[in-house]
């Protein structure tokens, strides 16, 4: 068994760029050397400090881009697998790994329940107050960058465990036909997530927790608003209530077109959320909230991952994001092409022009 790491984001991380990127880059991300790095000597303060003007809703002195935070996560908590390849997680869902994305999932067939009766008997919940926070804090400690945001990552959310243990066909049944049963499931999953949160701001320097669960894909949102007013919203804002009652910002993540939640979203007081999908009408949004919410990513157009795609036409493609979404603070660049000529002039471009966005405003 090889030497214990303590964060579980490293092997989740590699693999996942490793997937995408190419192997050289994910290698390069296991290998990384921990702990504080330097910023650019022209930034006028560390990304760090940045971020938190941003999210505290004012102006930043310069446009936050990706790698202004870092993800971070105790490698104690399991709600996949332990190592990002397969196994049992604690709820007793199997995953397994998917090369294609570097990640795992639970496959169809392989769910735990064909229907929420007697789940009570059927789960059992890990006993958080049994692991050894303490001392994976102090193995975790070499991994903090004072110049940088740390951004918690607590996966598989309410929704997300109940597909995985029922499958997502299951999981949409039970949303109509089982909605007690679910409710009594969500509120005790709630108290499972709010604990390990307060584990996280108590024995962590948890600045950020980033909350994970996917609500729609690219066409619409799962799950109908008025259950999702019943059942999501009212456990959302006890689980970002406990993020903050720690001292830590809140970053929803939620793939797919899920607009119609955002109302929900601001409500239960969510800081920032990604990915911000271009299948959502972004500028819409940000028009609308941008004042509440800050957008993270908003860069993932599909012509953005064609390697011949013109430099000059990705560079005005990144100003253009800017002006519109930058504009009184509220917007986290971050590109989501896998092409790495691309992604390196959208970064340079960000690093450009967004240095003194602000100032020349």
């Amino acid at each position: 068994m090889g030497k214990r790491i303590y964060n579980g984001m490293i092997p989740l991380m590699a693999d996942m760029v490793g997937a995408t990127v190419g192997k050289e880059a994910g290698e390069m991300v296991r290998n990384a050397p921990p702990g504080t790095k330097p910023y650019r000597e022209d930034l006028p303060c560390s990304p760090r400090e940045n971020m938190k003007l941003l999210l505290e809703h004012k102006i930043p002195r310069y446009l936050p881009m990706a790698g202004d935070t870092y993800p971070i996560t105790p490698d104690i908590i399991c709600e996949r697998s332990y190592d990002n390849v397969t196994g049992p997680d604690w709820f007793g869902c199997i995953w397994s790994f998917e090369p294609g994305i570097g990640a795992t999932i639970v496959k169809p067939g392989d769910e735990t329940l064909d229907t929420l009766e007697g789940w009570q008997n059927k789960i059992q919940f890990p006993d958080l107050d049994g692991l050894d926070w303490k001392e994976c804090a102090q193995g975790i400690e070499k991994y903090y960058d004072d110049n940088r945001l740390s951004d918690w990552w607590l996966q598989v959310g309410l929704f997300e465990r109940l597909h995985s243990l029922m499958g997502m066909e299951g999981a949409l049944e039970a949303l109509m036909e089982e909605e007690d049963l679910v409710a009594e499931l969500f509120d005790a999953l709630t108290e499972h997530k709010i604990k390990i949160i307060r584990y996280l701001t108590k024995y962590f320097r948890a600045e950020m927790i980033c909350y994970h669960d996917d609500w729609g894909y690219n066409k619409d949102g799962f799950i109908p608003p008025a259950v999702f007013e019943r059942l999501i919203a009212p456990n959302l804002r006890k689980i970002v209530k406990a993020a903050h009652e720690g001292g830590a910002y809140f970053n929803m993540h939620s793939d797919g077109r899920i607009e119609r939640y955002i109302p929900y979203m601001i409500e239960a007081g969510v800081d920032m959320w990604n990915p911000a999908q271009t299948v959502n009408d972004v500028y819409a949004i940000k028009k609308e909230y941008g004042d509440r919410l800050v957008l993270n990513g908003a860069m993932d157009e599909p012509w953005t991952n064609d390697p011949a795609a013109g430099e000059e036409e990705l560079r005005s493609y990144v100003r253009k994001k800017v002006d519109i979404l930058g504009a009184g603070g509220g917007f986290y660049a971050n590109p989501s092409t896998f092409t790495g000529r691309n992604k390196g002039i959208m970064t340079d471009e960000l690093r450009k022009y967004g240095r003194y966005f602000y100032e020349r405003k």
